[in-house]
């Protein structure tokens, strides 16, 4: 059953069950006791409706991200019309997810996700991370928000070069698992040249500069 007839028949079925109820309360009991089986009908079928879906969200609303677990998820969004380069940096950013993040993938820290940006599913997320073209993206989710992101916007210009892409992706997505914690190198020494300094007693003579003797000529 499709949406419009869900909708058909549940307004069907609830002006009827309305209309049955009214009915019900004009007759005497006897009456109304044979119109319980109608009844039931009508709320087994209302009941069925709503375990099929029941009446989809407002197109355009901002999709729940409750069901997305906690951990690092990688999205490929694309658009309706799909060029090779963009299937390819898709496969690719596939391909090294799945050859390089098995752990991850198997214990549910790392999911791989499409969405079409041009799409409503897409929309939301498009927008908050400011895409128009075919990308890769990461987010960090946690408790059902993303807490941090980021755009790969470099598949791009290495989706020729297919090592310098799976590095490129790899690296990210490590970078993202350690949260970018990574040691700040130390400044480097700069090198001084070391003055020796003489020893010097407390009775030693403080020596004193003399004046310098000039010849004066008569």
């Amino acid at each position: 059953m499709n949406l419009k007839n869900a909708v058909a028949v549940c307004l069907i079925s609830l002006f009827s069950a309305t209309l049955v109820v009214l009915i019900a309360r004009s007759l005497d009991s006897q009456s109304a006791s044979q119109l319980k089986p109608q009844l039931a009908s009508i709320l087994e079928e209302l009941q069925a409706i709503r375990k099929q879906g029941g009446i989809a969200v407002t197109p355009g609303a901002a999709p729940s991200l409750e069901s997305t677990a906690d951990g690092l998820v990688i999205y490929y969004f694309h658009s309706n019309m799909r060029c090779p380069t963009c299937r390819s940096i898709e496969s690719q950013a596939k391909e090294t997810v799945q050859a390089d993040f098995v752990s991850q993938l198997t214990r549910g820290e790392l999911t791989w996700k499409i969405l079409n940006y041009e799409q409503p599913a897409g929309k939301f997320l498009a927008t908050k991370f400011e895409i128009q073209m075919p990308v890769v993206v990461l987010a960090r989710m946690k408790a059902g928000q993303i807490q941090d992101w980021k755009r790969l916007d470099d598949v791009w210009a290495l989706v020729g070069d297919k090592p310098a892409f799976a590095k490129y992706v790899r690296d990210e997505i490590n970078r993202f698992i350690a949260g970018d914690k990574r040691p700040v190198p130390a400044a480097p020494a700069i090198s001084r040249p070391v003055i020796p300094v003489p020893d010097v007693n407390a009775s030693d003579p403080v020596p004193t500069t003399q004046p310098l003797a000039i010849p004066v000529p008569e």
